[in-house]
This record gives structure tokens, sequence and C-alpha cells, in this order.
């Protein structure tokens, strides 16, 4: 799928969530894809909910508060009855649900529902955020006391997809369909392509998506656990080798404990250090507590020391599927963390107090 293939390339990476919203409202001009999408709102949000099947939906309708929610969808005469935040990679923000269903309040007709729609891998984040958001309590859906007449419901993209798939949309609307589930598959982390060679890794800037994919998955299953997720983002580097340009390093960080603290390290795609190839690297910053002890914990291992920082490469495999390279860069860094990690020894502690 063309669509599939493109999404691997900076220019649609960087507009994950938007390319699959507008993708999804495109298919919604047809009467089938709307009424099956009601079906699926109905079936999550329960049976006292009334969606109807010929709701009009526009993405990013301007709120009087300044909210744009992803989805909006609303009745002939323009009453709002359904708000969708759409998420593949970014973060919640509690402040931007409120938003939403007290515009709901605000507008709608004393009854409405805010769907939260995730990857199927984010059903259980979004389930905590959204029971810290609003106080509530068990699965979806819920009706917060706050808001009477609100439900808010949670559906996965997968669910969303396989049953506009099941209509059997004929062409084009199926043709469309298929290459939003290929965009789609690829932005939300579950389609890489396999690298064939060293020298798309050291070209790795050309198709920044994948790499950005692989440190999402994998920070996502070290980090299964805890109680929130921390977003990505990115930082300039400074000191590097002679002759390499400092352009940056999209990284996530992870805090275990270590004895009462918790020292941070960071897993993110970069130019990789002279002698290298690997563009996903483990970071241990310099400031971060524990850092003397776990930089002569970590000694026997092959690292990179730049502006007082531990850099460590992690290999990607070539020819490998997507699962395979995940796998393969988890086991690299679990073999650092047990090593950085391990329980502080009495003369470790002791040296530490002095």
């Amino acid at each position: 799928m063309i669509l599939g293939h493109l999404a691997q390339f900076a220019s649609f990476a960087a507009q994950s969530e938007v390319l699959c919203t507008q993708g999804l409202v495109h298919l919604l001009d047809e009467p089938e894809a709307r009424a099956c999408f009601a079906r699926e709102i109905r079936s999550s949000a329960g049976v006292e909910v009334e969606v109807p099947d010929d709701l009009l939906w526009q993405a990013e309708v301007l709120q009087a508060d300044g909210g744009r929610p992803d989805l909006e969808g609303a009745t002939r005469n323009g009453v709002p009855l359904v708000k969708v935040e759409a998420k593949l990679g970014a973060p919640f923000s509690r402040g931007q649900l409120r938003s939403y269903i007290q515009d709901l309040v605000d507008r709608g007709s004393g009854s409405g529902v805010l769907l939260v729609l995730v990857p199927r891998a984010r059903v259980g984040e979004a389930q905590r955020e959204i029971s810290l958001a609003f106080q509530v309590r068990g699965s979806p859906p819920w009706r917060p006391a706050a808001y009477h007449g609100i439900t808010i419901a949670l559906i996965s993209w997968e669910q969303v997809l396989a049953a506009l798939d099941a209509e059997g949309m004929q062409a084009p609307s199926g043709c469309d369909l298929a290459q939003l589930n290929a965009m789609y598959r690829v932005l939300s982390g579950q389609h890489i392509e396999p690298l064939a060679s060293i020298e798309e890794l050291l070209a790795w800037r050309e198709r920044p998506g994948g790499f950005m994919q692989l440190v999402d998955r994998v920070t996502r299953k070290l980090s299964q656990g805890t109680e929130r997720l921390n977003p990505i983002g990115v930082e300039s580097v400074s000191g590097e080798p002679e002759g390499l340009e400092p352009r940056g390093y999209y990284r996530r960080y992870l805090c275990p404990a270590l004895g009462d603290q918790r020292p941070c390290y960071s897993i993110g795609v970069r130019d990789p250090f002279q002698g290298h190839v690997t563009p996903i690297w483990m970071r241990f910053h310099r400031q971060t507590p524990q850092f003397r002890l776990i930089r002569r914990r970590l000694a026997g291992l092959h690292w990179v020391e730049s502006a007082g920082h531990i850099w460590i490469p992690l290999a990607i495999p070539l020819n490998a599927g997507d699962d395979q390279m995940v796998e393969a860069l988890i086991a690299g860094a679990e073999e650092i963390i047990r090593v950085a990690y391990a329980p502080v020894t009495r003369s470790e502690g002791a040296e530490r107090a002095q």
C-alpha cells in the first residue's frame, strides 16, 4: 500500500494523529461508514445513549474555549452529540478531555458521548488516564457524576477499522479504507519495514518514522507496570566527536528504582557516534541520581562518553521483522538495566555515605 510505505517518512510521521483522523473523516462521508461508526459508538457507550446513524462528522471544530476535538459528530442543526479524542502516540491531556465534555454540556442536547479512540496497545493506559481525570472506576463506559448526561466510552482504532472493513464497502471507499488501515499500522508502530543494509541504518533521517516507532514500542514495553508513561521528547545534543554535527536526540525517559532513588535512563534515536552504525542509543545523563555508581557498574561495557553522559549503542538486527527488531532492542536494553539497577550492595552503600 502506497500510504503504508509513505508513512515511514518524516513528513507523515510528524502528523500521525492528524492524518489518521482526517482519513477517518474522509471515510465518514459515506452513509454506510457513518452508520457503522455510529453502531460502534452505541456498542461502546451503551444502549442508553442515542447516536444517530446520520451524524455529520467534522475534524477540529473550534469550541468557544479554543479547544479543537479531533472529531465532532453533530446533528443536522449543529448540536454536538459526540466528541472524539483520537490518539496514536501522543500523550493524553486531561484538560482537553474536560474541555470537550464541557462543550457537550454547554452546546449539547442534555446527553452526549466523549469517545476516546486509541491503538489497542494503549487501551489500558487510556483507561487509567480517564479514571484519574474524572474520578471514575471500573471498566468503560463511564458516566461521571460531575457531568450529568455524559458518557465516556473507550474504543480502539483496530476495532473501528475492522468494523468498517466488515461492511464490505465497494471501491473507491473500500480502497480508501485499505489505504487508511495500511497507514495506521505503520504510524501506530505495528508495521516497520525491515532494514536490509547498514546503509539504511546510516540513512535513518530519510525514514525516521520507523526508528521513532521502534523507540516508542521498546520503551512502552520496558515501562509496563509504571503508573504514567513519559512522553517522547527531543533535545539538542552537544559535545559530539569532531566532524559529527549535533542534530538532536528523540528520546523517552524511564526511571526505575535503585535503592531509595530513581535514576533515569533514556532510549532514543540520533545520529550514531563515529565508528557506530545504529541510530538507537541508551543514555544515562550525568546529572541523574546515582550516576557515578551506574558509571562504575557499566565500566565493562562498550559505551561512548560525550559531554559527561554515557551513551550505549543498541543494535538493530538487519532483515528482521518489526517484532524481532523490538525484541532485540529490549534484550539489549535489559542487559544494561540488570547491571545498572542491581540492588545496592553494602559496600556501595557505605561508599555513597562517605
